[in-house]
């Protein structure tokens, strides 16, 4: 049979393969306490927008306690062009009081004026802006991308993958600013956080259980074709710097829904690209095995756990992994999947009336009935953390706009 990943939008292209069978759903989850969150009154002049008036991808909110608003931060994608939101190519924030009114958006970073001597260049929009407060600044981890001027191919897949050649490298870097809502600058523009020869991208903040910080990451399908996770302890006092050599955490075809799909066996391929199980599994020219988006948080007993995305029947697909020792290295264990509708890239936040809360986008792959794709909006659910992983509750409507949860049109 066939492999059946996609090519994603935030990607080098690769060739589609046809759709394999059902996969196994998960079981229902557990019923979750529902809390109305308090509107505030607000001026409609400051915030004139709801969150379904405006495309989201890749989402990230800070809800902040001193000032009582949530700073909602995106990557443009051009969808603003303007050189006030640097002409496509920018990180924009939305302020909102409540989760249901917003600002319009305001540019936090941008490529304007790449300075010399950067890694990267403005080839491409920033992907996947996250913002931590830490040591009292902001930092904003961000994937930024540069044209590459040598010639470089995959280092990981069947040798058939490796031969075409790879036109971008990418990276996590670190920029700060002094308030949520920026500007922010990047620490060192000369080298990424994650290693600079890795294709890395969507990085976020994981705390050890010594308080160490680190930075999980994914470690592209591009470049090894089974995508991996990886992690790299941070330099304390700034973010910005990896200290030491990645750790690996798990790679994109341990999915559990990979067996059910028909497109990997359980546990994944391990690296084994040779073997007669792979050869009549994945068809050559077929694309890869996706890792995005991870964010982490802790369970009751101190375990690790993980939302993360991939790929099942060409779809985005919402999981989520677990480290019972509670370490960053892990060992991870996959868990069911949490969402099968085309939505990820998904992050965690405890809302200020204390309600904790799961945002992701919609629309990764599907289209409308001319053939052209959805756009992407943010979706809201309430979300319980639990020793066994995270528990998907009710959907809020009232936040996100969105009428039905499985199909956002």
């Amino acid at each position: 049979m066939s492999t059946n990943q996609a090519s994603q939008v935030k990607s080098e292209p690769a060739e589609s393969a046809q759709v394999v069978s059902e996969p196994t759903k998960p079981k229902p989850a557990e019923p979750v306490e529902s809390r109305q969150i308090e509107s505030k009154p607000t001026d409609e002049t400051a915030y004139p927008l709801r969150m379904h008036d405006f495309s989201l991808h890749d989402p990230f909110v800070l809800a902040d306690q001193a000032s009582g608003l949530y700073y909602l931060y995106n990557a443009n994608y051009y969808q603003y062009r303007d050189a006030a939101h640097g002409f496509g190519k920018s990180v924009v924030l939305y302020v909102s009081p409540d989760l249901k009114r917003f600002s319009e958006p305001v540019d936090v970073f941008d490529l304007n004026d790449v300075p010399a001597g950067a890694w990267y260049d403005d080839c491409d929009s920033p992907w996947a802006p996250e913002v931590h407060e830490w040591h009292g600044r902001y930092w904003m981890f961000v994937t930024l991308h540069a044209e590459r001027t040598d010639a470089a191919y995959p280092s990981g897949g069947p040798q058939w993958y490796r031969s075409h050649e790879l036109r971008h490298r990418r990276g996590v870097f670190v920029a700060v600013a002094d308030s949520p809502r920026g500007p922010f600058t990047i620490v060192d523009p000369t080298r990424p956080a994650t290693p600079p020869d890795a294709m890395a991208l969507d990085g976020t903040l994981a705390i050890d259980v010594d308080g160490s910080p680190w930075m999980i990451y994914a470690h592209e399908w591009v470049d090894l074709f089974d995508g991996t996770m990886e992690a790299i302890r941070l330099a304390p006092d700034d973010l910005a710097h990896g200290i030491g050599e990645p750790v690996h955490l798990w790679s994109a075809s341990e999915g559990i829904w990979h067996p059910a799909d028909g497109d990997a066996p359980a546990g994944g391929w391990r690296g084994d690209f040779d073997s007669d199980l792979f050869r009549s599994t994945v068809a050559e020219g077929s694309g890869g095995y996706v890792t995005d988006g991870p964010y982490v948080a802790r369970t009751p007993n101190g375990s690790l756990v993980s939302v993360w995305t991939s790929y099942s029947r060409g779809e985005y697909i919402l999981s989520q992994a677990i480290s019972r020792s509670g370490r960053v290295a892990g060992p991870w264990e996959q868990l069911e999947p949490l969402d099968y509708s085309d939505a990820g890239h998904a992050m965690v936040f405890r809302a200020l009336d204390g309600t904790l809360l799961l945002i992701m986008h919609t629309n990764m792959t599907r289209k409308d009935t001319d053939g052209k794709p959805l756009v992407a909006h943010g979706i809201v659910y309430e979300v319980a953390v639990a020793d066994d992983g995270f528990h998907l509750g009710r959907h809020r409507a009232d936040l996100d706009g969105i009428t039905d949860p499985s199909r956002d049109e």
